[in-house]
Parts: C-alpha cells; structure tokens; sequence
C-alpha cells in the first residue's frame, strides 16, 4: 500500500484516483445526500463568481474533475462566458462530457498540468483552480502559472479544506490502518490556514471566505464507501477486506446517536492581482 505521498502524485493521480470519475463521484455523494445545508459551496462559489466575473469573461478552469459547478449552475451561466476546462486526466474530461451531456458543448476542453499552462501571457479573466491546488507537488510554480495567464485584475477563485475537514472521517479510518487515517496532508500542502501565504507571493489582494455545511450521516455504508475512496491511498482492497468490522462499529454508533456527525472546514480564496485598495474600490 501506498502513503500519504499518492495525494500530490501527478501519476497517481492520473492513472488511479482520477482516472476517471467514480472514485471522486463516491466522495461527492456523501456531501450531496447528506448536508445539513440547503446551500452548497458549489452554489455559493458560484454566487461569488457572479458577483466578481464580468458577463463576457474568459475563463479557465483547472482540474475541472466532474463538472459539478457547471451542471448544478447551468440555467445561471451567462451567455457571454467562454470557457475552457482542463484536467490533468484525459478520463476525468471524457467522464465530464458524459455527465453535461449538451452543456460541454458549450465548453473548450483540453488536458493540462497546472505548472505548465499551456495558454499565453494576459489570455483568462478567470482563473478556477477549485479543490485540486493541494493535489499539485509545486504549488509555488502553479500559483505563479495562473498568476501569468490571469489579466491585470483578473481573478483567481481556489476553494479548498481546512486542516479540521472531516477529521470524523480521518478517526474512523485510522480504526483500518495508520496510513489510511493520515489527517495532516491538507496541512502541508494547500489549506485555508495556509493557503494566503502560499498565494501572497503572486495575488496582493486575497479574500478568504468560509463556508457552513457539515455532514449528518445515519448509515454506515456511505461512510465505508468514501474511505475506499480516499485519495492519499491505495486502500480499497484493505477497507472492503475490513468492512464487516469496521461496519458493526459504526452500526453501533448510529444505533446510539441517530447518525454521525461529520463537521466540515471548507472555503474559497479569492485572489487578484492587483493592489487591495484598487480592488476594494471596484466591489
């Protein structure tokens, strides 16, 4: 079994975790089915996005993963917007057409490592780098790519965890195997405590906004399903060799308490680059 270095390692992530979209979709349907919000961060990034993106904004995407920020807002899109969303996995793109159907036909897809973007100088309005900053080994080459390919007073919108998120989960799959419980690499790669001072060395103004959504989960099967497919392993063998155990516990939990509290760290930056007073006076 692998280590907690698989989460930031670009071949692993191309052809394993990222492939193609099951293993991230089994992770989304957690956050899906079992929100105590009404409101998402996809939705709430997208609010941001409106209130930041001019209408006819060109706009870059990357590691665009399965699209959901598209699909959930597709009736909000504006007509203006082009689009192009790239992946470091050709799989991930190919698993997007499929799930916006006639959506993707209004986008510009194309396969792209975000330390070498491959588009000119001063080229996006927009850049959306969204959960995927802590999967890339050198953040400070990727920050400054986006910073190049950003217009002056483009935006940079980079959600992404905290070192709290979902440390429940972390707990329940330490009870399987230390490695697979490994909680700390949001901590040393891109996270909401550090993510600014990783970003100040390209954006002057930064903006760093949290979201409130946490998770109540009364079964325990979706719990399973998520471990084996966590990112910074190769365990889904070990969880399913496992899963009656680790199951009885959790059952025995729910039994108890009525479900399982999973609290969540999740935000966005928003970064510019240009001076905080000159942004300020915009917005």
């Amino acid at each position: 079994m692998s280590d907690k270095a698989n989460f930031n390692n670009p071949d692993h992530l191309k052809t394993d975790q990222y492939k193609t979209s099951s293993k991230l979709s089994a992770r989304i349907r957690l956050h899906q089915d079992y929100s105590t919000s009404d409101e998402s961060p996809i939705s709430g990034t997208f609010d941001l996005m409106l209130e930041y993106v001019p209408e006819n904004a060109k706009i870059l995407e990357l590691g665009t993963g399965r699209g959901d920020l598209w699909k959930e807002n597709a009736h909000r899109i504006p007509d203006a917007w082009n689009m192009t969303l790239t992946d470091l996995s050709a799989g991930m793109i190919d698993d997007q057409k499929a799930y916006l159907g006639d959506l993707s036909n209004r986008m510009r897809y194309k396969v792209v490592n975000a330390v070498d973007i491959p588009f000119e100088d001063n080229s996006f309005d927009v850049v959306v780098a969204n959960y995927m900053l802590y999967h890339v080994p050198d953040r400070a080459k990727a920050i400054a790519e986006i910073r190049r390919v950003l217009k002056p007073g483009g935006v940079l919108f980079a959600a992404t965890n905290g070192e709290n998120h979902m440390t429940r989960i972390f707990d329940i799959a330490k009870d399987i195997d230390e490695v697979v419980g490994e909680r700390s690499f949001v901590a040393w790669t891109f996270s909401l405590q550090n993510g600014t001072g990783q970003l100040m060395k390209e954006f002057t103004d930064i903006r760093m906004i949290r979201f409130n959504n946490n998770l109540w989960i009364p079964e325990a099967q979706p719990i399973i399903d998520y471990i084996a497919s966590m990112v910074s392993f190769d365990g889904e063998a070990l969880v399913r060799q496992n899963e009656t155990r680790i199951k009885d516990n959790l059952n025995r939990h729910i039994a108890d308490k009525g479900g399982i509290l999973i609290e969540k760290e999740t935000g966005i930056f928003i970064a510019r680059g240009v001076y905080a007073k000159e942004a300020h006076s915009k917005h």
